[in-house]
């Protein structure tokens, strides 16, 4: 009885072994699961992630302080192109908006289509994503330099680097090299000078 004791016991060891590997098991750790699957790339590139170009930035994207890009109690910030110019507004709750400097595509239906002065942007205002026409800088912060001098001081507040993303109160932007996509509660824009979108 006791052979047939011993047996069994051997028998339970070696199939609770057989499930471990000891390389990625740690005892008592819960189980993972992989978040992005890696695409491997062509030769010479770097990897990356498809959940990246599907999920929507999130805080935890967040790589730079947004104290950084506060300017007179709002937060500003320009693409490295200096075509697109971002405000957050804080007195006004979750309201984004980015305007072109210069576009190459303008909505369809949007009136600036008609008036090349006028400036293309997108806003998430109230919870609602939407392309407006400004004739001035609405969402562009005063010269970074400070200055209030007469003459030309371009606004627009610190770059935000390619692959840098910002987060102020749940709104979350991310400056791409095609462009820059703001989200709030699962709702925003994606704006370039050859693109835009909602959603």
């Amino acid at each position: 009885m006791r052979a047939l004791l011993t047996a069994a016991a051997a028998v339970l060891l070696v199939g609770a072994l057989a499930g471990c590997d000891p390389a990625t098991s740690t005892p008592g750790a819960a189980p993972t699961t992989q978040s992005a699957q890696v695409t491997q790339p062509a030769q010479g590139t770097p990897p990356t992630t498809q959940a990246k170009a599907t999920t929507l930035p999130n805080r935890d994207d967040v790589n730079v302080d947004a104290r950084d890009f506060e300017q007179q109690g709002h937060y500003y910030f320009q693409s490295p192109s200096q075509n697109i110019k971002c405000g957050i507004y804080v007195d006004n709750l979750n309201t984004v908006g980015c305007q072109l400097k210069n576009a190459t595509v303008i909505p369809a239906g949007l009136s600036c289509a008609n008036n090349p002065a006028h400036e293309v942007a997108a806003a998430v205002q109230n919870g609602k994503p939407q392309f407006i026409c400004l004739n001035q800088g609405v969402f562009v912060g005063p010269p970074i330099d400070g200055s209030t001098a007469p003459g030309f001081h371009e606004g627009g507040g610190k770059v935000l680097e390619y692959g840098q993303t910002i987060g102020v109160r749940g709104v979350i932007c991310e400056s791409m090299t095609s462009g820059v996509r703001c989200t709030v509660d699962g709702h925003g824009f994606v704006i370039a000078a050859e693109t835009q979108s909602l959603f």
